[in-house]
């Protein structure tokens, strides 16, 4: 551990000197991390970004404490990976196994541990960060808090993170899953209502069509005498398929996960967005192509040639992917909106504990709504419409989302002016905030971040 931890010191060292010489020359730079989830194209330049890619590495799984020291390049499968061994993972478990702590924490993750554990970020314990003038700092809950919670969700605009130390929680070597069948969406929020009080440690849905949908419910278990299914096979149904199939043909049903296929259910057809690629490519859509598609059916890969796809045929326009989370009274009328607007289906719906609750400085969170319980929705397809359309479409959203009162996850396409994105989001505070720790001077805005200047895929949040 010894040896790891001074090759970390070193880095960071080098990443001070290399901000340093940015601030001086007053350059703004971006933070270049080499391959996270994020589709925002990147060509690396010293002149023009901090190299932080060397950032790849697990300090430290402390299980007396239970928990992990991680540089923020990790991606989540290595994570898992290593903190399994000891009986323990993260709280809040990406469904993408490429997504890295750092992207976790800076994109606003969420899974279906996020109603009892919250955001990823909402999961960390301290962060060890760079400012935009090279200065050193660590930043918790207690000490520098507001940088804590204020560069979470910020999209690497507040400092470069170069350490995360994470809470692990014990876990078993199955999830126990119980499948409950919905006829419409009004049932089907009904059950996610109900089901919210009851001792869960996992709890999402799919709305597979208008007439049918998934509550999908579970805990840590020991090995029982149910059924068994794992997904992160060749010859594994995928994860959406699977529970599409259950809830045709029941109206409860229960199985066992095992844990690290539960975690990454969702990797292999990206949720159900690589359906997408057959219908592109005109290939027939079953079990065997399925198979034989299966090394490049990984979300990572999928989203890496619908990325190429942009460039090279001007695809970008075809998929549809936004995450909206709203208070619990007008995820109704969101539903109602999508399926009036874009009829996309399947939809991703995730109960998400408030973050206001839990700090008043968690502001660029998409949860940071005054409502006490809040649903995300996850429109994720192929665009129905003339693409000539699709600008027009992505802002109706923005201005329905805001109307209602929610905010929209920003790694997706966001295309608000200044004025708009400025009135959801807290300017005073953020800019005060940019200027305390330096970064105003060295690192672009969340909004010129996030902001989409030209048409293109960016799927999957990161910094």
């Amino acid at each position: 551990m010894e040896q790891v931890k001074n090759l970390h010191d070193s880095d960071v060292k080098r990443i001070q000197n290399e901000i340093k010489g940015f601030f001086q020359q007053g350059k703004k730079v971006k933070i270049y991390r080499n391959g996270t989830h994020s589709m925002r194209p990147f060509n690396f330049s010293k002149e023009t970004a901090v190299d932080a890619s060397t950032l790849t590495r697990i300090i430290e799984v402390n299980t007396a404490e239970n928990y992990v020291l991680v540089e923020p390049n990790v991606p989540m499968n290595t994570l898992v990976d290593a903190t399994l061994k000891f009986g323990l993972a993260p709280p809040v478990v990406t469904e993408f196994p490429a997504i890295t702590v750092g992207g976790a924490v800076q994109g606003a993750a969420a899974e279906s541990g996020t109603l009892k554990y919250g955001l990823f970020h909402s999961c960390c314990l301290e962060f060890e960060m760079v400012l935009g003038n090279g200065d050193y700092i660590t930043a918790s809950p207690t000490e520098n808090s507001d940088l804590f919670w204020g560069t979470a969700c910020s999209y690497g605009t507040i400092g470069v993170m170069t350490l995360i130390k994470l809470r692990l929680i014990p876990i078993k070597n199955f999830v126990h899953l119980t499948y409950f069948t919905a006829r419409n969406f009004d049932d089907f929020i009904k059950l996610m209502q109900n089901k919210r009080n009851d001792a869960l440690t996992f709890i999402d849905g799919i709305m597979l069509s208008k007439n049918l949908g998934v509550v999908m419910v579970g805990n840590f278990s020991d090995k029982k005498n149910l059924p068994i299914s794992t997904y992160t096979k060749a010859a594994d149904e995928w994860f959406y398929l699977d529970a599409k199939n259950i809830a045709s043909q029941y109206d409860t049903f229960e199985k066992l996960i095992p844990t690290r296929d539960y975690f990454f259910r969702y990797d292999r057809g990206a949720f159900w967005i690589g359906e997408e690629f057959f219908t592109f490519f005109k290939i027939p859509f079953n079990r065997l192509t399925r198979f034989l598609t299966n090394p490049i059916m990984s979300t990572k890969v999928l989203y890496r040639m619908w990325h190429s796809l942009t460039y090279t045929l001007k695809q970008s326009k075809k998929l549809f992917v936004q995450d909206c989370i709203m208070p619990e009274d007008k995820i109704s009328d969101i539903y109602n909106f999508e399926d009036n607007e874009l009829n996309i289906y399947p939809l991703w719906v995730l109960p998400v504990k408030n973050m206001k609750l839990l700090s008043k400085d968690d502001r660029l969170s998409p949860d940071f709504l005054g409502a006490e319980f809040c649903f995300n929705l996850g429109i994720y397809g192929g665009y129905k419409k003339d693409d000539a359309t699709f600008i027009d479409t992505n802002r109706l959203l923005e201005r329905k989302v805001y109307e209602l009162g929610g905010r929209k996850v920003l790694y997706a396409h966001a295309y608000y002016a200044p004025d708009e994105f400025w009135r959801i989001y807290d300017a005073k505070w953020y800019n005060h905030l940019r200027e305390k720790y330096h970064a105003n001077k060295t690192f672009p805005d969340i909004y010129e971040k996030t902001k989409v200047s030209t048409p293109r895929v960016r799927l999957v949040g990161g910094c």
